[in-house]
């Protein structure tokens, strides 16, 4: 039985896996008999786990919001703030903004808030460690992170390197008298140089 459901959740991520590069790379006109013989399964095994393609769809958002928890437990609490929109740039790069687009036009809002409050739940703990340190203003919170995550995929595609923005991001973020002392430590931290600097 435990071969039985290890072999299922790995049929599960597998599928989320094709389709997510499928969908990115050729569109949604990707048919689902398509993506289980890319995924290596049955149509049976890939209807069994997304009954319709909006199932899929809302699965691909949730892993990508897994990998977000996964990068705010792994980063330390000093420095929580860029370390989150460093690994958030990571994946912008690769995903090019397409998560986005694909939760606002493919999910119904009901769903796209609820996916909105995770968010918030995950990059809030983040917010409160920039706090403490000192390298987020007081009057940003968790809201805001998010909004600085979907401005890093906005520049993701600008001929200028997306690190200079993102230096940019961490100096608008911090505190007025904290920018230009520990937000230089954390990029300097990155190996980053700071932004307008010679």
């Amino acid at each position: 039985m435990t071969s039985l459901r290890s072999d299922a959740r790995r049929n599960r991520a597998r599928l989320i896996e094709v389709a997510a590069a499928a969908f990115r790379d050729e569109g949604l006109e990707v048919g689902v008999d398509e993506i289980a013989r890319r995924a290596g399964v049955g149509i049976a095994t890939l209807y069994r786990h997304f009954p319709a393609k909006s199932d899929l769809i809302l699965a691909i958002v949730e892993s990508a919001l897994d990998r977000l928890e996964d990068a705010v437990e792994m980063t330390p609490a000093e420095g929580a703030v860029a370390g989150l929109l460093e690994r958030s740039l990571e994946h912008q790069r690769r995903d090019r903004g397409f998560l986005e687009a694909l939760a606002e036009r493919h999910l119904p809002p009901h769903v796209r808030e609820r996916l909105r409050r995770r968010a918030l739940a995950i990059v809030g703990p983040v917010a409160d460690a920039g706090h403490g340190s000192g390298t987020l203003r007081a009057d940003a919170d968790a809201a805001d992170l998010l909004v600085a995550i979907k401005m890093l995929g906005a520049v993701c595609g600008e001929q200028r390197p997306p690190d200079r923005y993102l230096a940019v991001l961490l100096r608008g973020l911090a505190p007025s008298e904290a920018a230009s002392s520990r937000v230089k430590r954390e990029l300097a931290g990155s190996g980053q140089r700071p932004p307008f600097s010679q």
